[in-house]
């Protein structure tokens, strides 16, 4: 009960309104398959380490995974390449919220808010073939 607690108030930061409001934007992440694998992308990230990651698999609060990351060990985020999904499992006929959060690191080792990236999708498989789309 508790994960699912923290899971609903992520949520509602992640995805609250920001006139005014110093957290970082909240951005959709675009979900794919490639190489038969779900891939998830931060298209307008730009110089971004990730902080946290969470996934966790929609009306099932025990299929969940949440990493925080130091800013030694803070993945880079390309705006090109699938973030890591740190081993999660995938399940075709279930729903998924991906989300992470990110910092940038100036030259002058200064930190700065980063932005959000999330996105809800569905995945599925035809004729043995994995798919995904952006529920939203």
């Amino acid at each position: 009960m508790m994960k699912l607690i923290i899971m609903l108030i992520s949520i509602v930061f992640l995805t609250s309104c920001h006139i005014n409001d110093p957290r970082p934007e909240n951005h959709r992440a675009k979900v794919s398959v490639a190489g038969g694998r779900v891939c998830i992308t931060a298209p307008e990230s730009q110089g971004e380490r990730i902080t946290s990651l969470s996934i966790n698999e929609v009306r099932n609060s025990e299929k969940l995974i949440a990493r925080t990351f130091t800013i030694d060990n803070a993945p880079v985020l390309f705006a090109n390449k699938c973030i890591s999904d740190a081993g999660f499992t995938f399940s075709p006929g279930k729903s998924y919220i991906f989300s992470v959060n990110a910092i940038r690191i100036k030259e002058n080792h200064i930190i700065e808010n980063g932005n959000s990236y999330s996105v809800t999708f569905s995945v599925w498989k035809d004729n043995g073939e994995l798919k995904v789309k952006d529920i939203n």
